[in-house]
């Protein structure tokens, strides 16, 4: 019995140097045309491009049903195409639905980069829309026109692991990739809490761009958070019992804070075009937990992992007084969000 065709979920991490394109083509039955997009695919891999191919992905070559109160299109390809980063378009035959696929990428901003056999017939429309058009005998010419693509698109790039940023990212449908600074972070005692941690946020950022000097147009996000609690700056716990004992102090209190130090860089090659480097502070309460809670809450060993033994993320006893619930969670995304817009003026 065929399957029902399910939805596309493409995740918003990309892999480093690699996009997640939608693939259009007139397709016909048979094993033709899946060697086919198999030879584009592999040309495509190579260049860092990976791929959502309707027929394929969702329609499983013919195998699964759409429901009768679904269209291809409308429910399954539009949405699959929004996930995406960029749109290619093989036009070396055309169909229609090639044009619906192209003016709705181009209506919602996305990149369309059409491909086809050379001495192919491309309409004015679709030539009047592509933002390039790419030619070629065999899919292996396709690989240095789409490696260049691939290092010069638009990207978000966490300098960043922490699993709590990453999901500040998907949260909000961001699509980034990321790439590990391994900066140093030891803070310069002499310097303010806020400075401390601006600078070291700064640091991961600027360490990432020297990295990536060989990309183009890149927002560059960072940022280093402690817990501020009695005067005193708190890291990561280094024991169950540390943790134990500073959770023992904060609980009960409302003057807990989270302080979050953000550099935010946009650059182009081997120049930075903008930047944004604070430090933002969050007040928590933390309430009057019993002993018991507390042991259950500290058991899994999670809290040597959180700055302070602490996060808003996963405790439900730590509430949100005063500042932004994101500076809270770790990183202040607004700033990154008011300058994604500059990903596609410049």
């Amino acid at each position: 019995m065929p399957e029902i065709v399910q939805k596309v979920r493409i995740p918003y991490e990309r892999k480093e140097k690699t996009l997640h394109s939608f693939l259009a083509l007139k397709f016909h039955d048979g094993d033709e045309d899946k060697a086919k997009v198999e030879s584009i695919e592999t040309a495509l891999n190579k260049a860092g491009i990976e791929i959502t191919l309707m027929a394929r992905d969702v329609e499983k070559w013919g195998n699964a049903n759409i429901p009768k109160d679904k269209t291809l299109m409308k429910d399954y390809a539009f949405p699959a195409m929004m996930q995406c980063d960029c749109n290619i378009i093989e036009f070396s035959e055309k169909g229609v639905g090639l044009g619906i696929n192209a003016g709705f990428c181009y209506a919602n901003g996305k990149p369309i980069y059409v491909i086809a056999k050379k001495n192919s017939d491309i309409s004015t429309t679709i030539a009047n829309i592509a933002t390039e058009i790419i030619f070629y005998d065999t899919p292996e010419d396709l690989i240095e026109p789409f490696t260049r693509i691939v290092n010069n698109f638009p990207r978000i790039i966490l300098a960043s692991k922490s699993a709590v940023r990453k999901q500040q990212l998907k949260d909000s449908s961001i699509p980034f990739e990321v790439i590990v600074s391994k900066a140093d972070e030891t803070p310069d005692s002499t310097k303010s809490f806020k400075n401390q941690l601006a600078e070291i946020s700064m640091r991961k950022a600027k360490t990432v761009f020297e990295k990536t000097k060989d990309r183009g147009l890149r927002l560059i996000i960072a940022g280093d958070q402690n817990i501020v609690f009695d005067g005193a700056m708190y890291g990561k716990p280094k024991s169950i019992a540390d943790a134990r004992n500073l959770l023992s102090r904060m609980r009960g209190s409302e003057e807990v804070f989270a302080y979050t130090g953000n550099a935010v860089l946009l650059a182009k090659n081997d120049q930075i075009l903008q930047s944004v480097n604070i430090t933002d502070v969050a007040r928590l309460s933390i309430d009057n937990i019993s002993d018991e809670e507390m042991d259950n809450y500290l058991k899994d060993g999670t809290c040597l992992s959180l700055c302070g033994g602490i996060s808003i993320n996963n405790a439900l006893f730590v509430h949100l007084k005063e500042g932004r619930l994101s500076t809270a969670r770790g990183m202040t995304l607004e700033y990154a969000k008011e300058m994604m817009s500059s990903l596609t003026e410049n």
